[in-house]
């Protein structure tokens, strides 16, 4: 058996929680909370280092620590599991919002796609397993911001201390 029956119901609804998201109706909206970009060249060309050293040593992290708790296998299946839920509504509304912030801007935003869906999903997926592990932690709060239909697409200041920026 990969799951305990209480280990799917965490699972299950996650899923169903991560499927009711309206992804990035709120991006570039103001924050009191959090620094704002504009533009999706801004957060990954100006931000991209520091966001890269963040989310990898958070990524190492929590990994180390999964697979004390739990296997490969459920691990991958997480992944899997969180990828196919979210993955065409989360590119629908990345092109719609790379359409609007174009129309606002003048500035064509499309290029990175992809990346930025691989990055969602990535970080989903580690919310879901931090779930499992009952651990509130760096990708619960990057689930938390981007379930309020915002992206967290990068981070400013040293870390732990600094924060998310958002679009």
């Amino acid at each position: 058996m990969l799951w305990t029956p209480s280990q799917k119901v965490l699972i299950d609804n996650f899923i169903n929680r991560i499927k009711t998201v309206e992804w990035f109706k709120h991006a570039g909206e103001p924050s009191e909370k959090y620094w704002v970009v504009d533009t999706i060249w801004e957060a990954c060309d100006t931000h991209g280092r520091k966001t890269r050293e963040v989310w990898e040593k958070n990524s190492e992290i929590l990994e180390q620590k999964a697979l004390q708790k739990l296997s490969d296998e459920q691990i991958d299946f997480i992944f899997e599991t969180v990828s196919l839920a979210i993955g065409n509504q989360v590119d629908e509304a990345l092109c719609a919002f790379e359409d609007r912030i174009g129309q606002e801007t003048g500035e064509d935003q499309s290029g990175i796609e992809d990346e930025i869906l691989d990055f969602i999903k990535r970080d989903t997926a580690w919310a879901c397993v931090e779930l499992l592990m009952n651990e509130k932690g760096f990708f619960s709060r990057i689930c938390q911001i981007n379930e309020s239909g915002r992206w967290a697409c990068s981070w400013i200041g040293k870390y732990p201390q600094g924060n998310f920026i958002i679009m």
